[in-house]
């Protein structure tokens, strides 16, 4: 058996489309207004891998997802900022030892940031899954968080743990974000195939 038969060399040859799709990303969001079609793009390639075993490399696919989800993902990427600053803002100025009412006020402020950061995180598998308007993006990634929540939990668990991990080593943005992203969309498809979710 040659070495390009070894199941080494395709070991070893995952590994580098694992890395290069991860560098891809990471650059392609420089712009900061790219970031939603990037990650877009990113979980379509990931998805691509396991849905239909495609080896045509990382480019060609992810360059071509990334132009099919940018028009929508520039848009949800503008709304979904201006909710999450609307959030932090609110967290942000509400006093909760100043009254009962400002204590339920940022309890509930709270309950909604956490809710819209997990829905963040089917939202990009979807946007990659399911070619559908803004709304039914959101409807879909609401129905599998609340139908799924043991999946939702052990995404939030390698969430938290991936950002913990980024965040005491930032460079692991070049090379990790890529797995974290099939790891996701394996749990995704899991999720999306246990429930009738459609975009109608």
């Amino acid at each position: 058996m040659g070495i390009y038969k070894s199941k080494l060399f395709v070991y070893i040859e995952k590994l580098v489309d694992f890395l290069l799709l991860s560098v891809i990303w990471a650059v392609a969001c420089i712009p900061v207004i790219t970031i939603f079609p990037s990650t877009a793009a990113m979980f379509g390639v990931v998805r691509g891998w396991q849905l239909e075993n495609k080896e045509d490399g990382v480019f060609r696919p992810f360059f071509k997802l990334f132009k099919e989800n940018f028009r929508q993902g520039v848009g949800l990427s503008i709304v979904w900022t201006i909710i999450g600053l609307s959030l932090y803002g609110n967290v942000q100025l509400i006093e909760p030892s100043a009254s009962i009412v400002q204590t339920i006020l940022f309890v509930l402020t709270v309950f909604v940031a956490f809710l819209y950061g997990l829905l963040t995180m089917y939202l990009f598998p979807m946007m990659a899954h399911v070619q559908t308007t803004w709304y039914f993006l959101i409807r879909n990634a609401l129905l599998l968080l609340i139908a799924n929540p043991l999946y939702t939990i052990l995404l939030s668990i390698v969430t938290l743990g991936t950002g913990y991990f980024l965040l005491m080593n930032p460079a692991g943005l070049f090379f990790i974000t890529s797995f974290f992203a099939y790891f996701v969309c394996f749990i995704f498809l899991k999720a999306f195939n246990t429930l009738n979710v459609y975009e109608s």
